[in-house]
């Protein structure tokens, strides 16, 4: 391949880009795009600068480099709430705002309706709803009474859904029981974990590194008489099918054929992709090894599941926002805040396995650092565990466009912070948890061809030699668990929130999680209809999601695909 070092250094230079500016909105408004109807205290997002933000709301309570530049400010009239203001840099322009203080005249759903008329989008919840004006700058959130308790501005003029495409996404039906078959009469699960830290510095070619905190990937075996799936949730970056796929063979030739490894996404692990240009093969060969090892010792410690419990929470989105834990930085305000929490229970109501979903990348610690570390998920499955006496399985969701952590810096100490408060979570929906009707436990897979446009990853593929795409399509697959009352599909990358909804809109199960980054690592699934590209063919002025994604067909594909599996076809 022609110019092969031009490339690799392209592909390095693309992911500094999300480290400048990720956390923030980029651009201005669009150059017909009239003032926007409602300002956050007059300042413009993509206009007004950092001087501007200062002189109109004085000093923040706190500020600090998270990615783009994020200061504090008391949210008015809500004690212990915060707005939260985004800059490119410390002198940079005034970029984008999560806030909880609430305009005036606008404390409701219907002033919103009357003064800023039909929104673009509407997504609606089981407790909250989201009204989108992008064309306008806004997105606003409300609680089940229809009070504003978030806003989002950002730069104006702007559509982000066209007027073909759907304007509501309707989750607010409440949870209902599912009418698959309940097929677990013999129902097991073992468990086991196993560090795949990196043992050898030679493995990284060089890089220096430090152990700060071991990496782990904790296995819960689940076994049916002749039917077995061994979910594995490790504290990976990322990995491409073909290496799990290995990992899958050696198992199914002692009897355990079907294998969802679901990746934290954590970045202060090493690349086990070869994205910033070298795959280390050794190291990915030991945590091959590890995870075989996990399962093997899994299956010797099997024992009976006697109920499984489940809850699903909708976190508040007062300050459009999760405050302290979620945000959404490519579309301000676009989230879904459910956290679901499974139990799976044996004798005496022993705690055997807990297995925790919500969506967040886990990028709490600076990327490229010499402390490799497990991030906020290594601290909450490490105190859950220490709650409950049983295993803990972070399984990450639908962490596209975006969906990151809302610590104030990124250290180890915040990093705890957040960690610490996702088991407090934890633990109270544990006490909440109700039991299942039954141990229904069953697995269909889908296999997945999706058209490569993007050059950057065809680059990829051939530098790394991990991957041989047919006529330019790049083979994956989708899962479907259903466990307990619970529908569980797994998703080979980083699924945009607005496709998650639309997928759990045709789930039947009480709670309906998405895993994402599940035995593949694709990169962003975007919508269709948020695809940015001046020119998709010849890739100028992508934004940066699209730079790490297949190209525009993988967001619909996935969605379809993920809909016939759920309807078993």
């Amino acid at each position: 391949m022609h110019n092969t070092h031009r490339h690799v250094v392209l592909t390095v230079t693309l992911l500094a880009s999300h480290s400048a500016f990720g956390q923030a909105v980029k651009g201005g408004p669009a150059e017909s795009a009239p003032p926007p109807p409602v300002t956050y205290h007059g300042l413009l997002p993509g206009v007004s600068t950092a001087a501007d933000v200062r002189a109109t709301l004085g000093e923040p309570v706190f500020e600090a480099k998270w990615y783009a530049y994020k200061m504090l400010y008391a949210a008015k009239d809500r004690p212990g709430f915060f707005d939260a203001v985004y800059l490119h840099g410390k002198e940079g322009k005034f970029a984008d705002a999560e806030t909880a203080s609430i305009p005036e005249g606008l404390e409701t759903d219907r002033a919103v309706r009357v003064k800023l008329g039909r929104p673009e989008y509407v997504l609606k919840l089981r407790a909250q709803t989201l009204l989108d004006y992008s064309a306008k700058g806004l997105r606003f959130w409300f609680d089940a009474t229809g009070k504003t308790i978030g806003v989002a501005y950002f730069p104006q003029g702007h559509p982000r859904v066209h007027s073909g495409a759907r304007h509501t996404v309707d989750l607010s039906a409440p949870p209902s029981v599912p009418s698959w078959p309940n097929t677990g009469g013999q129902l097991k699960v073992g468990t086991a974990k196993r560090a795949i830290s990196p043992i050898d510095k030679a493995w990284m070619r060089g890089r220096e590194f430090e152990i700060h905190d071991d990496l782990y990937a904790r296995c819960a075996l689940l076994v049916d008489g002749e039917r077995s799936v061994a979910l594995v949730a490790t504290d990976m970056f990322g990995g491409n099918k073909p290496d799990f796929d290995v990992i899958q063979d050696r198992l199914a030739a002692v009897g355990y054929p079907n294998l969802i490894v679901a990746m934290s996404h954590n970045h202060a692990a090493p690349d086990t992709i070869g994205v910033y240009g070298f795959y280390p093969a050794k190291y990915v060969a030991y945590i091959q090894d590890q995870i075989e090892a996990c399962v093997l010792e899994a299956a010797k410690n099997l024992e009976p599941v006697r109920e499984i419990r489940s809850i699903v929470k909708e976190l508040p989105m007062s300050g459009a926002r999760v405050q302290g834990l979620i945000r959404n930085a490519r579309n301000p305000g676009l989230l879904d805040p459910a956290v679901v929490l499974i139990e799976l229970k044996g004798d005496g109501d022993r705690n055997l396995a807990s297995l925790v979903n919500f969506a967040c990348h886990v990028e709490g610690l600076v990327d490229g650092a010499k402390e490799i570390s497990a991030d906020f998920p290594g601290y909450m499955c490490a105190q859950v565990e220490a709650d409950t006496g049983g295993m803990c399985l972070f399984l990450n969701g639908a962490v596209g466009g975006m969906v990151t952590g809302d610590t104030r810096v990124r250290t180890h100490d915040e990093a705890e912070v957040a960690g610490l408060a996702w088991a407090r979570e934890v633990a109270a929906l544990s006490k909440q948890a109700t039991p299942a009707r039954g141990r229904t436990f069953l697995l269909t897979r889908k296999r997945v061809e999706l058209p490569c446009t993007n050059q950057r990853f065809l680059t990829l593929f051939g530098l790394m030699k991990k991957r041989n795409p047919y006529r330019g399509r790049i083979v994956s697959e989708l899962n479907l668990l259903r466990l307990g009352d619970t529908e569980i599909v797994t998703i080979p990358g980083e699924l945009l929130p607005e496709i998650s909804v639309e997928i759990q809109e045709h789930m039947t199960g009480r709670e309906r999680v998405i895993v994402g980054l599940a035995n593949d690592e694709l990169g962003y699934i975007i919508p269709g209809y948020d695809f940015r590209a001046s020119n998709a063919l010849t890739m100028t002025d992508w934004d940066y999601e699209e730079t790490m994604s297949p190209g525009p067909a993988t967001g619909p594909i996935i969605r379809h695909a993920a809909i016939e599996l759920l309807a078993g076809r």
